[in-house]
């Protein structure tokens, strides 16, 4: 990023989206501005180009035409010819360089919005997907439209403007009035229209978001619909969302097109008195029939960028409604560098009287020790999954405290966070692509000997020889898998990651029991040094020697440190007392 754009994007930021200082948009608008330079130069120099072509028509009128002179009409046709065939070529030249800038501004903007939705804080309140993917797409383009475009085209129609104005004094400075007195009045009833501008705006916006969220909705529980046959009840309510968008695409454009409507009449009008004007001058004889000609060709060159400029004022309002739904992405963002880092040592975790909100247990307050196997237990719904969550951040802490090492958990940094603490959920995703690119996930660099011996731990190797070994293609978010299977690569995933603590969330609940014994044998005899904590309803997983086995409930929590307290020890304890 150069010094000079750097310096000049935060400024260009503020006058183009308000008083607002939009910091994050600044460095993607100072990457952008050396690629616009060059768009705006070869602008200009077709503008120029295009700005002496009326007064090389008139003066082709006046000294070849009418004076009957055929090489002066031969040599002012040559230079139009030229003038013409460079203004061409400078603007194939120009449309390729604008799309090349424009794109890649996009793709920058698109860039950071899309991390910043990765990034989001996860204890606050996701929006639906679909209302997120509206954001990332159509409001990322409204703002790099307006703000790649409108610095161009106010560079551009400033020129253009000075220019034409400069050409149609040195033809009459009298008439050059009537355009000028036209800016004004076009203005005046711009500002008053602006606010429903922006409001039309907002409503296309939000109804385009709660479409392309029930879209990605239904597309994900495509199974269910089936199931329930509640496909065409799903389409009603579809289609209602759409009439609904078409509705609001109507009503803004329908505002759009009067608005408009007003400049035109007002350019018409104009244009009919340089012609009243202009004529009378011609029939007194002072003046030729190719200045007229020329002077309301700098008439309608004049209107095109008076209008550019008087529209961004209403475009600069619905920029600002997009950059406010993406300013709403952006602010939920976390940091992943941002808090105190951690120490190299195998982390020490205490709950301190504890819940995470959503919790219905007592808080309980517990340590956990480096090497121990815990489980975690008590009745489904009782908050079991979020108290462990507020490990990693992932859920508000409602009371209470959760410290590493004696650091509180919302101190830590997120990278930290990320690289100790490994929960694996109880419906994992797998993603597009291949089996090596899921298992390559949490540790990009684990060699292609990580990556077998991680899937036969977790009994996949076989399964992956008989298709295309590391290769094998995943569906999208796995659906060509079954639960076990997906669960199974989770597992092979988790364990290619040093983390230090090991969550296991239910992660066994849908791999047969054999298949479970067998991977959490393989689990106790290559991670007893790690942390390993369990949550199980059922299953293998609740099976073992535990160091600790701690209850939630709704009356105060349940402690149990003595070995022989998991489920299979008290039965054969009941079996012997018979």
């Amino acid at each position: 990023m150069t010094t000079w754009a750097a310096r000049l994007a935060r400024p260009v930021a503020r006058l183009l989206f308000g008083a607002a200082d939009q910091v994050w948009l600044a460095p993607i608008m100072a990457r952008a501005l050396p690629g616009a330079g060059v768009v705006l130069a070869t602008s200009l120099t077709a503008a120029a180009l295009g700005l002496a072509a009326p007064l090389l028509t008139g003066s082709l009128i006046d000294q070849g035409i009418m004076a009957r002179d055929m090489d002066a009409l031969l040599f002012w046709a040559g230079v139009g010819f030229a003038v013409g065939l460079g203004a061409v070529g400078l603007g194939i030249l120009n449309a390729m360089l604008h799309l090349r800038a424009s794109a890649r501004m996009l793709a920058d903007l698109r860039g950071q919005v899309m991390a910043a939705a990765l990034a989001r804080d996860p204890r606050l309140p996701e929006p639906p997907i679909g209302e997120t993917a509206a954001r990332i797409d159509g409001d990322s383009a409204e703002i790099q439209r307006f703000a790649f475009d409108s610095v161009l085209t106010a560079a551009g129609a400033v020129f253009r403007l000075i220019g034409g104005t400069i050409m149609m004094a040195s033809l009459d400075w009298r008439l050059t009035l009537l355009p000028a007195l036209a800016a004004p009045l076009e203005l005046w009833f711009l500002s008053r229209a602006r606010p429903e501008t922006a409001r039309r705006a907002e409503e296309v916006r939000e109804t385009r978001g709660e479409l392309g969220a029930h879209l990605t909705e239904s597309l994900a529980a495509r199974s269910t619909l089936r199931s329930l046959g509640a496909e065409a009840r799903r389409m009603e309510a579809f289609g209602a969302l759409q009439d609904l968008q078409i509705g609001g695409l109507l009503r803004q454009r329908i505002w759009g097109e009067m608005v408009g409507a007003f400049g035109q009449i007002l350019t018409a009008v104009m244009r009919a008195g340089v012609l009243l004007i202009g004529g009378w001058l011609v029939i007194q004889g002072h003046w030729g029939i190719g200045s007229l000609v020329a002077f309301l060709a700098y008439t309608g060159m004049m209107s095109g960028p008076l209008r550019n400029l008087l529209g961004l004022y209403h475009a600069q309002a619905r920029a600002q409604v997009a950059l406010k739904r993406l300013s709403g992405l952006m602010a939920a963002a976390v940091d992943p560098q941002a808090g105190r880092a951690l120490g190299e040592a195998e982390p020490l975790l205490e709950f301190r009287a504890a819940r995470a909100a959503g919790g219905r247990h007592e808080p309980p307050s517990f340590t956990l020790r480096p090497g121990e196997r815990v489980l975690i237990d008590g009745p489904s719904g009782v908050g079991k999954s979020r108290l462990m969550a507020l490990l990693t951040g992932a859920a508000p802490l409602e009371t209470g405290e959760v410290l590493i090492d004696g650091i509180p958990v919302g101190e830590i940094r997120r990278r930290d966070l990320q690289g100790r603490i490994l929960h694996l959920e109880q419906r994992p995703t797998a993603l597009r692509g291949s089996l090596a690119e899921n298992l390559r996930l949490g540790a990009p660099e684990a060699g292609e000997a990580a990556l077998w011996a991680a899937l036969e731990t977790v009994g996949l190797a076989l399964w992956a020889q008989e298709r295309k070994g590391l290769a094998t293609p995943i569906g999208e978010t796995g659906g060509d898998l079954s639960g076990g299977m997906r669960q199974r690569i989770a597992l092979a995933r988790g364990l290619l990651r040093p983390a230090p603590v090991l969550i296991f969330d239910e992660s066994f609940s849908e791999i047969d029991d054999e298949g479970c014994r067998r991977i959490l044998a393989c689990i106790e005899s290559e991670q007893a040094a790690r942390l390993r904590i369990f949550i199980a309803h059922a299953g293998p997983a609740r099976e073992g020697e535990f160091s600790q086995r701690i209850t939630l409930s709704a009356s105060a929590p349940i402690l149990r440190r003595s070995r022989g307290e998991t489920p299979i020890q008290r039965e054969s304890a009941r079996e012997k007392a018979v």
